[in-house]
């Protein structure tokens, strides 16, 4: 048994390097099983990863997330709300082949589309895929390992982004590395996931709701994803932990802390959002300390000559993290 905890190590799935335990968690956020899953962290590579997660994940998707609209007029109104989500692409890339993984309903689609981009997506969900394809109109590929319909596809992509859509894999790696195949000279990969990092999981651990156990089978460190990338010759122009999304993470994490600690329905709703906005605002300093948020937003290019536009340039360029 390793000393003081009781676990023994494990292996590490991406780079073999011994991992000892972190943590360990049911699934608190859908409440789908008791089941308790332990994550441990790789001591070479630094990759956060679940110990034998299961075989079969779809009891634990039960009810799906956001709805699929009736149309896409309905899915541009949504998409409006949310176009904070590809801004950063538009400082380096304003038109050209864009590739999605994972973009359940499509609102990042629906936005690069409208925005003049060629759009494909990879998608396992069959319902979402049949809307991308007959209602909006774009190449949706429907496949549980993105990595390997990603083999499948003849490079010169202009934009590759996966929102928070990396840690659900069983091998998040080979994604990256099919990004950095498929990507023309100078095209950039956008990557957003939670932050293991963060102030939140630093003091909330199995109670963080971004663990969303056990959902994510895999959290990647900041340096852990700077390395990962820059082995396959992808270079970091960008990170920040304090954008827009970063903080409704946030806000979403304390409010549900908070829920938790209220075992009365209805009533733990209430006490949810006043308990989350109380949180939110006491550790706020902690959480726009860059590097410290609920997650993160990175962008990555395939070389290094890759600079923002002008209107970039003017608003401030770009923000980064040692």
């Amino acid at each position: 048994m390793a000393p003081g905890n009781g676990y023994k190590p494990v292996a590490c799935p991406y780079c073999h390097s011994a991992g000892s335990h972190l943590v360990s968690s049911k699934d608190r956020n859908r409440h789908t099983s008791e089941e308790v899953f332990h994550y441990f962290r790789c001591g070479g590579c630094g990759l956060i990863f679940m110990k034998s997660p299961p075989q079969d994940m779809k009891p634990y998707y039960r009810g799906g997330y956001d709805l699929i609209p009736a149309s896409a007029a309905e899915l541009r109104k949504i998409a409006g709300a949310e176009k904070y989500r590809t801004e950063p692409v538009f400082k380096y890339k304003t038109s050209g082949r864009c590739l999605e993984i994972g973009p359940w309903r499509g609102v990042i689609c629906s936005n690069m589309k409208d925005a003049g981009f060629e759009v494909t997506a990879i998608e396992m969900d069959g319902a979402c895929v049949s809307f991308l394809r007959d209602k909006l109109g774009v190449e949706a590929i429907q496949s549980v390992d993105p990595g390997e319909s990603m083999r499948q596809l003849r490079p010169g992509f202009d934009v590759i982004i996966s929102w928070h859509s990396l840690e659900h894999l069983p091998h998040p790696w080979t994604v990256i590395e099919e990004a950095a195949r498929l990507l023309s000279p100078g095209g950039i990969l956008l990557l957003a996931m939670p932050n293991p990092d963060s102030y939140e999981f630093s003091r909330l651990k199995e109670r963080w709701y971004h663990l969303d156990t056990p959902r994510h089978l895999h959290l990647f460190p900041l340096k852990t994803l700077v390395d990962v990338c820059a082995r396959n010759n992808l270079m970091s122009l960008e990170i920040t932990t304090s954008d827009r999304f970063s903080q409704i993470q946030s806000r979403q994490a304390w409010y549900n802390l908070g829920r938790s600690l209220v075992p009365v329905p209805f009533l733990n709703r209430l006490a949810g959002a006043a308990t989350g906005r109380l949180l939110s605002k006491l550790t706020r300093p902690q959480q726009m300390t860059e590097g410290r948020g609920s997650a993160y937003t990175a962008i990555f290019a395939r070389d290094s000559g890759v600079i923002p536009n002008a209107a970039s340039r003017a608003s401030g360029g770009v923000r980064g993290l040692p």
